[in-house]
């Protein structure tokens, strides 16, 4: 094809010169036509090189004094003219130097496809528990992994290079890391929000209708996402105020629908099985044997842990106590 459409890259970044080259060297050396490509960093006035690392690249700058990479995404995007984008962090690469070409084709295809979506690269030399969590599509953990639906629920039709996934309000896997059509979000997200939110955009376009998405195997991405079994929980409790507690701003993608009896007594099953340990390490086994890897075996400890700490925290929180009391309630009333 010759005539590539226009695409952007918008990077929030603060202070990341450690993950910042890998990720616009895999961005530049892309097979795509450089004059069809822009990339932005909206920076958090880093105090390290990540601004002069990025400016080593033929990149577009903004700064936000607010350290919020939601907004930051949202800045940037309100800028745009082209007409596909997508955001990365800045410690993902993408992988291979067709990955642009890879993921832009679902949409060329597919007038009706709202995003492109791909799922994650395992390197062998990486953190056993970063590896163990990027064998599963979408990098979730067990519990995350439980509690959301999976691209599999979501396939229609297996097309050339791609799968087509019809999105359903209550059937949305968390696939928010998008390659975009930039005007079904001008036409939804834009209207409703300030900040540019990873899984709300994809609730909110459902809700629209704009629901076809394309699930492209070939592409893959690279996510440090964890290091270290600690740094997994500080990030889980972090989303769990982020998705569960009340926010200042309406949220339109939730994990649980604490209004519905059903789905909290779902939760209590998953509480029991992590904590009895041993089907979770069955199941941390099979993994290893399928994947030929024993990092797997990280199943039944993050399983227990996540679960254990999640609940702590949301149990000790003033917005946990009140919807613990929005439940009770519910039940007495039922």
């Amino acid at each position: 094809m010759k005539n590539y459409p226009s695409i952007s890259i918008i990077i929030p970044t603060f202070n990341e010169e450690k993950n910042l080259p890998r990720c616009l060297k895999a961005i530049f050396s892309q097979n795509y036509p450089k004059d069809k490509l822009e990339v932005w960093i909206v920076d958090n006035y880093s105090t390290d090189k990540t601004v002069q690392i990025a400016q080593k690249y033929p990149i577009k700058l903004l700064f936000n004094k607010i350290k919020d990479a939601q907004l930051s995404k949202m800045l940037a995007f309100k800028k745009l003219k082209t007409e596909f984008f997508c955001y990365l962090d800045a410690d993902i690469e993408i992988i291979g130097r067709n990955w642009l070409k890879k993921m832009i084709f679902p949409l060329l295809d597919d007038p009706e496809i709202v995003g492109s979506f791909t799922g994650y690269y395992v390197k062998k030399n990486d953190y056993s528990l970063n590896r163990f969590l990027s064998y599963e599509l979408l990098q979730r953990d067990p519990l995350f992994e439980f509690l959301s639906p999976s691209v599999e629920k979501t396939i229609v039709e297996k097309r050339n290079s791609y799968f087509l996934c019809q999105y359903q309000p209550n059937l949305i896997p968390p696939s928010g890391l998008c390659l975009y059509r930039r005007k079904f979000l001008l036409k939804t997200i834009i209207p409703k929000r300030e900040k540019l939110m990873e899984l709300d955009n994809l609730a909110i376009l459902v809700g629209a209708g704009f629901n076809k998405f394309a699930y492209v195997p070939q592409a893959g991405i690279y996510h440090l996402h964890i290091k270290s079994l600690r740094q997994l929980i500080q990030k889980r409790i972090r989303n769990l105020k982020r998705n569960f507690l009340p926010q200042p701003e309406e949220r339109y993608y939730t994990w649980i629908d604490f209004n519905n009896p059903k789905e909290i007594l779902r939760l209590g099953f998953w509480i029991i099985y992590a904590n009895l340990f041993l089907p979770a390490l069955v199941k941390g086994v099979y993994k290893s044997i399928k994947f030929r890897d024993f990092a797997c075996l990280w199943e039944p400890v993050v399983s227990l842990i996540v679960t254990d700490l999640t609940l702590f925290a949301f149990l000790f929180s003033s917005g946990g106590r009140g919807v613990i009391k929005k439940v009770l309630k519910a039940f007495y009333h039922g």
